[in-house]
């Protein structure tokens, strides 16, 4: 106990420092029963067998080693199981957070459903105003649009006749230079007609006739000609002037009417905008909310996927921190097997792990009941490659071969049907193995050690 005290003190297991003196008294008490049985082993079989020093030294130092190991991989397994029930137990968190979230975001939905519909009546109200003053200043668009091409039409045609008689308007105004010419009316002109009539009242015939006077025969027919143009053209131009009149009148209509519709335009164009703002704070709410909703099925999905496994996590998890707590019974039983067995056969060593796990539950060292070392040493996979390269399936050669690959010192294959060595040889196939007869004053001497013609990868 004192050797196995050294080696233990600081060595860092999950128990009570009671059950680690327990362990430290255990190791020796195995040393002292295996000696014991290797006594009645030979006064059965009559195969020698003995433990030594250094097999209780490897004893110690094997079970730190497995420990450490097995601690390891146990952590490893309950962090991840562990790991699976936080991310389980933070998406239902984050559902509830989310639902919270969704139950808020609906409730801003609805508001800015409610100030859209809000907004959108005014916009309708604004826009059928519009419409009407709109109605209204086409009218007044049309109305004046008629006088100015009513008014094209008479200026085409006054245009027109303006040209025509500009010559002989220009020619009769140039005669009439130093005559009043508003003075000229019809009167006048009904008088001289029978003059105009005559067939020889023409300049020729007055110059021939009357001489210096013969002039007043040009202008008496100026005149006449003067009256009857502008006769014409008078009542065009006043008809023009008065459309003119009418075209401003509708001008200063229309600017008013377009003035108006300017106004209500940009009364639209304010809640137009309004709206649209409104519809895109409601289309962000709703796209947030969606992707909300989202969020929440998924990781409803996967909890609700998980359930099951959620049970088999967290059973697994407790299960993960009693076999930890195990560990410190279930590695002495384990490392005992690889330390001291090799040489018993499968009777003694059930012998041998019956006697010792009686110890343990006289000492309250926690360990399985159902342990299984074969399952706890190695895993289906490895033994399932050890009888495809020869290793037969039964359980004393599955133990044999967790003996050869486990223990702390190289084990003595005493092996007539060569069946371990065939599964050596297959299994170390690619590691650089070396076969080869060992003399025969070493055979002693190398069953305590490692063989130099064995090399293991």
């Amino acid at each position: 106990p004192v050797v196995s005290e050294h080696f233990l003190s600081v060595f860092d297991i999950e128990c009570s420092l009671q059950v680690k003196a327990e362990v430290v008294q255990c190791m020796g008490s195995f040393q002292d029963g295996v000696a014991e049985k290797c006594v009645d082993y030979f006064q059965r079989y009559r195969r020698p067998t003995h433990v030594t020093p250094k097999s209780y030294l490897s004893f110690i130092q094997g079970y730190k080693k497995i420990y450490r190991e097995k601690s390891s991989e146990v952590q490893t397994l309950a962090q991840r199981m562990n790991t699976g029930l936080q991310k389980l137990k933070e998406a239902s968190e984050s559902v509830a957070a989310l639902s919270q979230e969704l139950e808020v975001k609906e409730k801003e939905l609805q508001v800015a459903n409610d100030k859209a519909d809000m907004v959108l009546k005014e916009v309708t109200v604004k826009a059928q105003a519009a419409e009407r003053v709109k109605v209204e200043v086409q009218k007044v668009k049309d109305k004046a649009q008629a006088i100015v091409d009513s008014i094209s039409v008479d200026k085409a045609i006054a245009k027109e006749k303006l040209e025509a008689a500009r010559p002989a308007l220009q020619e009769a105004e140039a005669a009439l230079q130093q005559f009043p010419k508003d003075s000229i009316h019809e009167e006048v002109v009904e008088l001289l007609q029978p003059y105009f009539d005559m067939a020889d009242y023409n300049i020729e015939t007055a110059k021939r006739v009357c001489g210096n006077v013969a002039g007043l025969a040009s202008w008496t027919k100026a005149m006449a000609s003067f009256f009857s143009i502008n006769k014409e053209v008078l009542p065009l131009k006043a008809n023009l002037a008065v459309q003119e009149g009418r075209l401003a009148l509708a001008n200063v209509d229309l600017q008013a009417a377009q003035a108006e519709l300017d106004a209500k335009q940009a009364e639209l164009d304010v809640v137009q905008a309004e709206y649209e703002q409104a519809m895109r704070e409601k289309q962000t709410l709703l796209e947030d909310a969606d992707r909300c909703r989202r969020k929440m099925q998924t990781a409803s999905s996967l909890i609700s996927g998980l359930a099951g496994e959620k049970l088999r996590w967290t059973e697994q998890s407790k299960e993960f921190a009693v076999q930890s707590k195990r560990l410190v019974g279930d590695v002495l039983l384990a490392t005992a097997f690889l330390s001291y067995s090799g040489p018993f056969n499968q009777e003694f060593r059930n012998l041998l792990l019956a006697d010792w796990q009686q110890e343990l539950k006289q000492r309250r060292i926690p360990f399985a009941n159902n342990l299984n070392l074969t399952e706890l040493l190695i895993d289906a996979p490895t033994v399932g490659e050890w009888n495809l390269q020869g290793l037969p399936n039964d359980d004393l050669s599955i133990q044999n071969g967790i003996i050869v690959t486990k223990a702390a010192r190289f084990p003595l294959l005493i092996d007539p049907q060569t069946q371990g060595k065939i599964w050596i040889k297959n299994k170390e196939t690619g590691s650089e193995l070396q076969v080869g007869p060992p003399p025969a004053s070493s055979v002693r001497r190398q069953s305590d050690r490692p063989s130099p013609f064995t090399q293991y990868g």
